[in-house]
């Protein structure tokens, strides 16, 4: 739990700092717009940590830190259709529609969120590998998701707000990661 809370909190801090303080978006935006930011991160950090931890620390999925992702989780889909439109996401939209790639990303979000709604439903059974390949699956997923919105921006460091890496980069990269600690064996003690 605490690791969980830090995860948001820190995220928190990133997604202020880079919109507010570095890109000039308006203060009365971060209640939801930054603070939806926020738990999107946060909920990845905490799935991709979870996912870390059971294939190289603990060997066993931590419950409520999952269950916390999962939380995270939904509140950054409540939010985000509040947000969904044009005047927030300018860039996912043409002519008042979703892009293909940003259609796609929705499509990834859906499936990510309903994944970890069914996993929840499924914890209670035991798997010999701990449901990892799931949670590391669940966990590029939402990396794609958050990936399909921003990629253009990532090989441009220079036009970076504070030269603060975009959050779908991290994104990316934290899914990234959790499916390489997945795939990757185990080292010896």
């Amino acid at each position: 739990m605490r690791t969980s809370l830090l995860a948001l909190l820190g995220s928190i801090v990133y997604a202020t700092a880079r919109y507010h303080v570095f890109m000039g978006v308006s203060w009365s935006d971060w209640p939801i717009y930054t603070l939806n930011k926020a738990l999107a991160l946060s909920a990845l950090f905490v799935l991709a940590l979870s996912v870390i931890r059971q294939c190289s620390v603990t060997g066993h999925s931590d419950a409520r830190a999952l269950q916390m992702a999962s939380v995270f989780g939904a509140m950054h889909v409540m939010l985000s259709l509040i947000l969904l439109s044009p005047v927030y996401y300018e860039k996912l939209f043409v002519q008042g529609r979703l892009t293909a790639a940003a259609g796609l990303s929705m499509v990834l979000g859906a499936v990510a969120a309903t994944a970890m709604a069914a996993g929840r439903e499924l914890r209670g059974e035991q798997r010999r590998d701990g449901g990892i390949g799931s949670l590391a699956t669940a966990a590029l997923v939402v990396g794609l998701h958050a990936m399909l919105q921003g990629f253009r921006g990532w090989l441009s460091p220079s036009q970076w707000p504070g030269m603060m890496p975009p959050l779908t980069l991290i994104a990316f990269l934290l899914g990234l990661a959790a499916v390489a600690v997945a795939v990757c064996p185990k080292r010896a003690a």
